[in-house]
C-alpha cells in the first residue's frame, strides 16, 4: 500500500498473481502486461496505490518444469503467454481491496472483460496499461 486510499478517490491498483516465482524477480519480459518491479515503481510514483500478490501455491516440481519451460522459449527467442486466471481469484483479490479502503480503482492491466466488482463495493474506472 502506498498512500492514503480512500474510497472515494481514484487508486491505481495490480492484483498480480505470478505465473511463478520467477515472475516475481522477472524484470524484463514477462507473462503479464506489467512486471512486477514496473508495477511496483508505477504505484510509488502515484498519489495512491496497491499492489495485491496472489499466492498461487506452486510446488518445487512444477517451479523447475516452469524454469526449464522459460529457458526452451527464451532460447527461441520467444517471449511465454499469460495463462488465464482463475475467476474464483477475482473474489479474493476484491476482498483484501476492500479491506484496504479501495473503491474507484484504476488498474494496471490491459483492458479485459471480467467479473462486475460491484459486488464488492468497487468500481474500475480505467485502465493504466505497461
Amino acid at each position: 500500500v502506498h498512500g492514503s486510499i480512500e474510497a472515494e478517490q481514484e487508486t491505481l491498483v495490480r492484483v498480480h498473481e505470478p505465473t511463478s516465482l520467477i515472475d516475481l524477480l522477472e524484470a524484463d519480459a514477462s507473462a503479464h502486461s506489467w512486471t512486477f518491479p514496473r508495477a511496483l515503481q508505477t504505484i510509488a510514483a502515484s498519489k495512491s496505490g496497491v499492489l495485491v500478490l496472489l499466492n498461487c501455491g506452486e510446488s518445487a516440481e512444477q517451479l523447475l518444469g516452469k524454469i526449464a519451460q522459460l529457458q526452451d522459449l527464451n532460447a527461441a527467442g520467444r517471449v511465454p503467454r499469460a495463462a488465464k486466471m482463475d475467476l474464483r481469484t477475482y473474489g479474493v483479490g476484491a476482498q483484501v481491496l476492500r479491506d484496504l479502503n479501495v473503491g474507484k480503482m484504476r488498474l494496471l492491466a490491459r483492458p479485459r472483460k471480467m467479473p462486475s466488482m460491484a459486488g464488492f463495493g468497487l468500481q474500475t474506472t480505467g485502465y493504466l496499461e505497461a
